[in-house]
């Protein structure tokens, strides 16, 4: 019988790095499962760094393209360049799909890379000083955050804490979800003992990380039991107070305890230079680490986002995501009194949105590797206007709207938005960005700790100050100040609480969880991807190209429903009423509830059908 390489995964071992001996991207040494070498703090320290290295879960050949950067490009908030063929849209066969099979085995690569190491140690742990322990403890942290993602991404999955043989593959079975996230929890708390609230080595896990991940799955726990996980949807409303509680319990004490705040500037947390600063650092808690550490290491995220005149385009925002930032009142675009103004949409809105989505009118910058560029963003133009260094302006092709390569752009294959989050700086090559990729911040720990304690019922004002936080760094009115009707009313809350996670948190691998833990797949995807308004009165022969937004009328704004809604208390968008004035794709979008859970890959279960398939996606 066949077997499961993906789930073995240890038997790969790995030679000799060349890099520095005191950065986290030096593999291990070979002889991973060698009876002894486990037994000292350096072996130690080596192994837990080609953990470390695995965070990166990188797509594989030469592509260097972290596989989670296209999780939240699975959701309405984000679209891959192809029209109708995307996981996302619910029309690709999830059993056989290529990106899903290589998450798993990434994933099962890593947890094995992690219990190798673990095991090894273990036979010499009670010898072992305190740092070598403080390794260990770190492997520990990062096996959790694998196995959080399989469960999330998997539901029950194949539970290993030790080594797995082949021949004890031939009996695996898949542990309870519940299961697998009570041992994980307890992980977690054992692990934190050994770790420093703050590692005195930058890119290292620390206490607050380990807390932090445990806040994140007892969050996801709790509205799996809460909401319902998966096509059956089974529900546990004890078990849901339970984790809530765990959730809140651990994000409280990284908020007292750990040192951690938020960075002043928002911007920083998203370029090289903004990354190196010390308020920066002390808001990132873990991160795929690639600038400014040993050898230059470099990924290829930046490269498939950007706009035709500086790189490539595969990843673009939607409409859905642009309308759920706020008008700089607080206020939702459709409510009296906000201010917005569909034929001047992105004007006194939430910083979030220009800091996130490059959108009609925006100066881009960017760097080819040979030349830095300054230009405007131009969606109804085969012209637009470039900057040289001193400010002067000049028409140039817009490549992005004509040419041999616009089929791609953001204006034909996208629906008229870039990602500039992540995607605004000059000073090294958009092909080769060394920035680094976050995995968790302290703003989720705040807005973790506000959502379990809306759902416990207890609203109170840590709650508000918590979510206030965030909202404060960039200028946003309190909750209360924006809308006083929130006091004590949990619906509210709840609806504010996840907005700021979707609008702060956006392009940063949650909303994919978080879609499905509040279980919100059919009601946003129940639309085709819709984006910016189409122009009439093009005349390519005189040159007259209109601006759409110019052509916009009073009644094009989106409708959320009625009051209190599952759509209106979830900010989700709808356009069917000007459907037709907008740019459309993906019509054929559709959801079914077995997309919860993603199916085990159909060549996993080729080799171990004993293994079991998840519900709705048959054997």
């Amino acid at each position: 019988m066949k077997t499961s390489f993906a789930i073995l995964g240890v038997a790969a071992l790995v030679s000799v790095s060349g890099c520095k001996k005191d950065y986290l991207d030096r593999e291990p040494l070979s002889d991973y499962l060698s009876s002894n070498f486990y037994n000292n703090e350096g072996a130690i320290k080596q192994g837990a760094n080609g953990c470390y290295q695995l965070l990166k879960m990188n797509h594989g050949g030469s592509s260097n393209i972290p596989l989670s950067i296209l999780w939240d490009m699975y959701t309405p908030f984000g679209i891959e360049r192809a029209d109708n063929a995307s996981i996302g849209v619910g029309s690709v066969d999830l059993r056989t799909n290529y990106a899903q099979e290589l998450t798993w085995a990434n994933l099962y690569t890593s947890v094995a890379r992690c219990n190798s190491v673990i095991s090894g140690a273990q036979p010499y742990y009670s010898e072992l000083n305190d740092k070598a322990k403080q390794y260990v403890s770190e492997v520990r942290v990062l096996r959790a955050h694998y196995n959080i993602q399989l469960i999330s991404l998997f539901g029950d999955i194949p539970y290993f804490t030790d080594p797995v043989t082949e021949a004890q593959l031939q009996n695996v079975g898949r542990t309870p979800w519940q299961t697998a996230v009570t041992s994980i929890i307890a992980d977690l708390d054992d692990a934190a003992t050994n770790l420093p609230w703050i590692a005195t080595e930058w890119g290292r896990v620390d206490k607050s990380v380990a807390l932090g991940l445990k806040a994140r799955i007892a969050l996801y726990a709790a509205s799996w039991n809460k909401f319902g996980f998966g096509k059956d949807a089974v529900k546990d409303p004890q078990k849901a107070t339970e984790f809530f509680r765990i959730a809140a319990t651990a994000a409280k004490r990284i908020m007292d305890e750990s040192g951690r705040g938020l960075a002043t500037n928002y911007n920083d947390l998203f370029t090289r230079a903004g990354q190196l600063k010390a308020d920066t650092k002390r808001e990132t808690m873990m991160f795929m680490m690639f600038s400014d550490f040993g050898d230059k290491n470099s990924h290829y995220m930046s490269l498939g986002e950007q706009v035709r005149m500086i790189g490539q385009s595969g990843r673009f925002p939607t409409q859905q995501l642009v309308d759920t930032y706020e008008t700089s009142n607080g206020k939702r675009i459709d409510e009296a009194g906000s201010g917005y103004n569909p034929k001047t949409p992105f004007i006194n809105r939430d910083p979030r949105l220009k800091y996130t989505i490059y959108t009609q009118g925006d100066t881009i910058i960017g760097n080819t590797g040979s030349n830095k560029l300054k230009f405007l963003m131009e969606i109804y133009n085969p012209q637009t206007k470039s900057f040289d260094a001193q400010g002067n302006a000049r028409l140039v092709d817009n490549l992005d709207y004509a040419g041999s390569v616009a089929q791609f752009g953001y204006v034909q294959s996208g629906v008229g938005f870039a990602w500039r989050k992540y995607n605004h700086f000059d000073d090294e090559s958009t092909a080769l960005p060394t920035y680094n990729i976050l995995l968790m911040r302290y703003a989720e720990i705040l807005l973790t700790y506000a959502e379990a304690k809306i759902e416990l019922g207890e609203l109170d004002a840590t709650v508000v100050n918590a979510i206030d936080q965030v909202r404060a760094r960039v200028g946003m009115p309190s909750i209360l100040v924006a809308d006083p009707s929130r006091a004590g009313n949990q619906d509210k809350m709840r609806q504010i609480v996840r907005r700021e996670r979707k609008v702060e948190l956006a392009k940063e691998q949650l909303y994919f969880f978080d879609m499905r833990r509040w279980r919100l797949g059919a009601i946003q995807n129940a639309e085709p991807t819709y984006g910016y308004p189409l122009a009439t009165g093009v005349n390519t022969t005189t040159k007259v190209y209109p601006n759409g937004y110019d052509q916009v009328t009073p009644d094009m704004v989106p409708s959320f429903g009625g009051a209190g809604s599952e759509r209106d208390l979830n900010d989700v968008a709808s356009y069917q009423a000007y459907a037709a004035k907008l740019r459309t794709r993906d019509r054929n979008r559709k959801w079914e509830d077995r997309f919860y859970v993603w199916p085990v890959p159909q060549t996993e279960l080729n080799k171990a059908p004993w293994l079991g398939q998840n519900p709705g996606y048959g054997q």
